[in-house]
């Protein structure tokens, strides 16, 4: 039976101080890091300005209610740095619902349904993949070492991404005129060469 980890406390959010607290700490930080390729500070510039992605800001909120709220010290961290920051961090009073008195009703019996297929998981990291290979005595499939290479492709992705936001968003550009030209070509050669086999369901 899975142990479910439980709020220690359910404190005000905020996502400078969650980002602060994920920064600071060496496990958080590595889980972070190593789905989110770009610096703290282009993320807390990004935060200020309400223009990071929908996705980072779920990341950083579910770090925070279901990793920083259920440790004493992370709690303690988390408060001390937006004390630190000028920022008050209260407790959530959770209204009390007053449930409504169960009505007695029969229901007639729901028709048993197949059990669905197990749902395949949305992600599938190099440490997976790299584990599988090793289990296998170290020869690696064509899917398997497709897959390395389609990871290497996410971090070539999020690298020029970090980029690109750096140059649209600062006047201390990180690329030429050159490299952007490079960047379409590239995408182009592998857009087309990839037509086919993306059509595939």
């Amino acid at each position: 039976m899975a142990t479910t980890i439980s709020k220690l406390k359910d404190l005000d959010y905020d996502e400078i101080v969650a980002l602060a607290v994920i920064e600071k700490d060496e496990d958080l930080n590595e889980i972070f890091t190593d789905e989110v390729k770009m610096s703290y500070n282009m993320l807390r510039t990004l935060s200020k300005e309400g223009k990071l992605s929908e996705g980072t800001q779920d990341f950083i909120r579910q770090l925070f209610d279901k990793v920083i709220l259920t440790k004493s010290s992370l709690i303690n961290k988390y408060v001390l740095l937006a004390e630190a920051d000028g920022k008050t961090i209260g407790e959530v009073q959770s209204v009390p619902v007053e449930e409504p008195k169960p009505e007695m009703v029969v229901e007639a019996p729901k028709p048993t349904k197949e059990k669905k297929e197990k749902e395949l998981p949305r992600r599938y990291g190099k440490a997976n993949i790299l584990k599988d290979i090793a289990n296998q005595g170290g020869k690696a499939s064509n899917a398997q070492l497709t897959a390395l290479a389609i990871n290497d492709l996410k971090n070539i992705y999020n690298n020029l991404n970090a980029r690109m936001v750096n140059d649209l968003l600062t006047d201390k550009p990180k690329l030429t005129d050159e490299d952007y030209r490079d960047i379409r070509a590239t995408i182009t050669i592998v857009k087309n060469k990839l037509k086919d086999i993306l059509k595939k369901k």
